[in-house]
């Protein structure tokens, strides 16, 4: 494999980072929570889900494993470990850690969004497709091959975007995670992700896959 990789694979691995940082988010607020027991429950999911090397560099990880294949993998890791952490201290605690996970992914999700404006720039306040727009750099949402997000409509004033499929779901499944506890957690991260963009935007999950919908159907509003 060269050990140039293009700026698609880096855009990639960035969004990556972002689903890494969110589960240590969660995981802090675990820790304060319920705290030595949290230790127990994390040691057996790393056992089999390790965390990754934060100090490799994207080349240094992939090696001679092909750029896809590499990409893929990193995602599977990535979204497999995290919901085997949400899974098992949902089976442990139930709603209460369900309630906590949901709303720490909110406030990682508000961090991103601020950081987002600052990173990207969006002079004179974050619009709705603005927002949309943003989000794409930090939201793992598959491989670019796949159908992520597609907008249906792009307004300053009101941005929607859907789903066929929900690229997500094999990987919190084969975790033993709630196909609807997942999905509330990545829609709780959205919306906070809007809000910290803006205060003004509103995020809705008018549809979702999960609660038996045909699709997603999502929307950011200016309140």
């Amino acid at each position: 494999m060269s050990l140039v990789l293009g700026p698609v694979h880096h855009w990639m691995y960035k969004k990556i980072q972002t689903t890494e940082a969110r589960e240590v988010f969660i995981v802090e607020a675990l820790k304060v929570k319920y705290g030595q027991e949290t230790e127990e429950v994390l040691n057996s999911i790393y056992d089999k889900h390790p965390l990754s090397d934060k100090n490799a560099s994207l080349e240094e990880i992939l090696g001679n494993i092909p750029i896809h294949q590499g990409i893929q993998n990193l995602i599977i890791n990535a979204e497999t470990r995290e919901s085997s952490v949400i899974a098992a201290f949902c089976e442990k605690y139930d709603d209460e850690a369900k309630e906590l996970v949901v709303r720490s992914a909110h406030e990682h999700g508000f961090e991103c969004g601020k950081r987002a404006v600052v990173e990207r720039g969006s002079s004179g306040g974050c619009s709705a497709s603005k927002a949309f727009e943003l989000i794409q750099s930090y939201l793992c949402d598959g491989m670019p091959c796949d159908r992520g997000a597609q907008a249906q409509s792009e307004e300053d004033e009101r941005t929607t975007w859907d789903h066929t499929e929900c690229v997500h779901e094999q990987y919190w499944k084969n975790a033993g995670a709630s196909f609807e506890t997942m999905c509330d957690m990545l829609n709780s991260w959205i919306a906070g992700f809007g809000e910290g963009a803006n205060p003004k935007i509103r995020y809705t999950r008018k549809k979702a896959i999960a609660a038996g919908d045909s699709m997603c159907l999502s929307v950011f509003e200016i309140s």
